[in-house]
C-alpha cells in the first residue's frame, strides 16, 4: 500500500483529479463568459454556452479516459482515487452531461429561456458527481454529494413560472436534505468508532476489531445506505421522484435519471464493496488479508437488498402502468430500473458489478434519448406530455417517433438492443448466486414494463390523433445527440463484448483502492 495519505504534489493531484480541475476551471470561465454575453438576449447566447459546456465535458472525458485509463491506481492525500471503476462511472456521467448540454440548446430555445446560468449549474452538477465517485474519503463524498445536489436542486426549479417545477424542486430539496443528513450522521458514527473516514482503513479496522456485529456499525451502515438510497430512488426512498421528474425541465429530468443515478450507484458499489465486503482481501496485499472477515456482514445487507430489489421492481413497474403523463411514467420506470441494478449489487460477484456498469452506460443512452425526443414532441414544456397527445404522431413525425420507439424498446429489454443485454447480464449474475426466485420475479416485472412501453408505441402508430400536436424546432445539436444515442443502443445490443470487457476490468479495480 502506497503511503500517500500524508504526501502531496501538484503532479499527483493533476493525475488523479485532472478531470475535476478541468471542470472547475471551465465553470469559472463560463461564469465570466456569461457575464460578457449577458447584455445579448438572443438565443445565440444559449448556443455559445451550450457548445462551450459540451466541449468542457468532452475535454474532461478525454483526459480521464485516455491518459487516466493507463495509470496504476493512485490515491492523492487520502481523498481522491483514479482507479478504473471511478473512471468508468465518471465517463458515464460525462456522457450524460454531453447529451444534456447539446439537447439543452434546443430545449432552452424552444421554451424561450435565454438564461445561460443553466449550463454553469449543469457543469458544477457533473463536477460534484465525478468528485463523489472519485472519493475514497467519506467526508469528501458528502461534500461532493452536496455540490452535485445543490446544483440539481436549482436546475429542477429552473421553470420558475411553473408551479409544478417549484413544487417538485422544493420536495427534492427537503427530501434530498433528509437523505444527506442520514449520510452525514452515518459518517459521524463510523468515524467515532473507527477513528477514520477513509473507506479502506475503515474496512481494516472493522475486520480486525470486535466491530463485525457491533450495533453501532450496523446502524452506521444503514444510515450511509439510506442516504444513498434517496439518490438512487430505491423504494421506499423514492417518494420525491415522480413529482420532481414531472416538474423539472425535460432534459434535466433525463440528466437526473442518468448522471445523478450513475453517481449514486457508483459510490454505493464502491462504498459497499470496499468497506463492508472482503473484496480487498483479493488484492494480494498482506495488510488487507484480514478483510476476509467482512464476509460475515453479508447476512445483514444481502437480505435487505433482496427485499429492496423486489419491492422496487414491482412498485416502479406497477405504478408506471397507471400513469397518463409520459414524464411520470418514465419516472416510475427509472425506479424500476434502479431495482434491476440492485440485483447486480446483490449478486456481489464480478458479473453482477460488471452488469451494473454496463447497464448504467446503456441506460444513459436510452434514457437521455427518450427525454430528448419527449422535449421535441412537447414543443414547449407541458404542452404535449400525456399519452393522449401521442396518438397518431408516428405518421406526423416519423423520425422522432421511430427514435422514441427504439428507446422504449431498449428500456423494455427487447433484443437486439442494449437494454436486453444489460438485463441479461444482471439476471444472469443473480441466477449464478442462487437468487432464482428473485430473478424469476424480476423477469415478471420486465413483462409488466414491456406493456407500458409498448403501449406508447401502439399509440404512436395505431391510434387516430385526438388533438393537434405541434413539435418543437429540431435543432442540429439535438438530432446529433439523438442519433448518437440510437446508434449506441443498437451497437451495444449487437456487439456488447467490448464494453462488457471494459466494465469487467473497471469493477476488478475496486480491489486496488488504497
Amino acid at each position: 500500500m502506497s503511503d500517500l495519505g500524508f504526501s502531496f504534489s501538484l503532479s499527483q493531484l493533476w493525475q488523479v483529479a485532472g478531470g475535476q480541475i478541468i471542470l472547475i476551471i471551465a465553470g469559472l470561465v463560463l461564469i465570466f463568459v456569461d457575464l460578457w454575453l449577458s447584455t445579448d438576449k438572443k438565443p445565440d447566447h444559449v448556443v455559445t454556452m451550450g457548445w462551450l459546456t459540451a466541449l468542457s465535458f468532452l475535454v474532461a472525458l478525454w483526459y480521464m479516459v485516455c491518459p487516466g485509463w493507463t495509470l496504476n491506481e493512485i490515491v492523492v492525500i487520502g481523498v481522491f482515487s483514479t482507479e478504473k471503476f471511478a473512471i468508468f462511472v465518471s465517463a458515464v456521467i460525462l456522457m450524460a452531461g454531453i447529451f444534456a448540454s447539446l439537447m439543452s440548446i434546443g430545449y432552452l430555445r424552444n421554451n424561450q429561456l435565454v438564461r445561460s446560468e443553466y449550463f454553469i449549474l449543469l457543469l458544477f452538477a457533473v463536477y460534484g458527481a465525478i468528485a463523489m465517485v472519485q472519493s475514497v474519503d467519506l467526508l469528501m463524498m458528502f461534500i461532493a454529494l452536496e455540490v452535485m445536489s445543490l446544483s440539481v436542486y436549482v436546475l429542477a426549479a429552473f421553470l420558475k413560472n411553473d408551479r409544478r417545477s417549484q413544487e417538485g424542486a422544493l420536495k427534492y430539496f427537503l427530501l434530498g436534505s433528509f437523505g444527506s443528513a442520514f449520510f452525514l450522521f452515518g459518517v459521524a458514527l463510523i468515524y467515532g468508532m473507527t477513528g477514520t473516514v477513509n473507506i479502506t482503513k475503515i474496512a481494516q479496522v472493522l475486520s480486525t476489531g470486535s466491530f463485525l456485529e457491533h450495533p453501532g456499525v450496523l446502524v452506521a451502515m444503514a444510515m450511509l445506505m439510506s442516504g444513498l438510497f434517496f439518490k438512487m430512488a430505491i423504494v421506499p426512498f423514492h417518494m420525491w421522484t415522480p413529482d420532481v421528474y414531472e416538474g423539472s425541465p425535460a432534459i434535466i429530468t433525463g440528466f437526473m435519471a442518468t448522471a445523478v443515478k450513475a453517481a449514486a450507484f457508483g459510490i454505493f458499489i464502491k462504498l459497499l464493496s470496499v468497506t463492508f465486503t472482503p473484496i480487498l482481501a483479493y488484492s494480494g496485499q498482506p495488510e488487507f488479508q484480514s478483510t476476509v472477515n467482512l464476509a460475515a456482514m453479508a447476512v445483514y445487507w444481502k437480505p435487505l437488498l433482496w427485499w429492496l430489489a423486489l419491492i422496487t421492481m414491482f412498485v416502479g413497474n406497477l405504478v408506471a402502468v397507471s400513469q397518463q403523463n409520459v414524464k411520470r411514467m418514465l419516472a416510475y420506470s427509472s425506479i424500476a430500473h434502479a431495482g434491476y441494478m440492485v440485483l447486480g449489487i446483490l449478486a456481489a460477484n464480478d458479473e453482477g458489478r460488471m452488469g451494473v456498469l454496463f447497464y448504467l452506460f446503456a441506460y444513459t443512452l436510452m434514457n437521455m434519448g427518450a427525454f430528448g425526443v419527449l422535449y421535441l414532441l412537447d414543443g414547449q414544456e407541458g404542452k404535449a406530455q400525456t399519452l393522449e397527445d401521442y396518438h397518431g404522431l408516428g405518421f406526423k413525425y416519423p423520425t422522432l417517433s421511430f427514435l422514441m420507439s427504439l428507446f422504449l424498446v431498449s428500456m423494455a429489454g427487447l433484443p437486439p438492443t442494449a437494454g436486453f443485454i444489460g438485463k441479461f447480464y444482471l439476471f444472469a449474475a443473480a441466477i449464478k448466486e442462487g437468487y432464482l426466485l428473485l430473478a424469476a420475479l424480476g423477469i415478471m416485472t420486465c413483462v409488466i414494463g414491456a406493456y407500458y412501453y409498448l403501449r406508447v408505441i401502439w399509440m404512436l402508430y395505431m391510434v387516430e390523433p385526438s388533438r393537434e400536436v405541434v413539435a418543437g424546432r429540431v435543432g442540429v445539436t439535438s438530432m446529433i445527440a439523438l442519433i448518437a444515442a440510437a446508434l449506441g443502443i443498437m451497437y451495444l445490443g449487437i456487439l456488447p463484448e467490448g464494453l462488457a470487457q471494459v466494465a469487467n476490468v473497471a469493477q476488478q479495480s475496486l480491489a486496488m483502492v488504497f
